[in-house]
């Protein structure tokens, strides 16, 4: 009988957890082209996703540029970085 009421006990407090972990996300409560409201989650106080938030900004601004590292065979590196370095994760100390 405690192994029972343990089970519905937990059962009851992973039940709450996970509706507490949905109740902070909310669906974007903008349409799409096709007059459907957008799928899309978000955490955002506003409501809207990053499709549809006018004032949402890119994280990273930076551009991309090929790795100025040498290979082991003595080549130019083909990879590309943001890094400011201006080297890819292989040829940054």
């Amino acid at each position: 009988m405690k192994k029972l009421t343990l089970s519905v006990a937990a059962l009851t407090i992973a039940m709450l957890s996970v509706n507490y972990k949905l109740s902070a996300q909310t669906q974007c409560k903008e349409m799409t082209k096709d007059n459907i409201q957008c799928k899309n989650i978000t955490k955002k106080a506003n409501s809207l996703c990053h499709n549809h938030d006018k004032n949402h900004k890119i994280k990273s601004d930076s551009k991309t540029v090929i790795c100025s590292g040498t290979t082991k065979k003595n080549t130019k590196c083909r990879r590309k970085t943001k890094h400011s370095s201006g080297k890819c994760h292989n040829h940054r100390k």
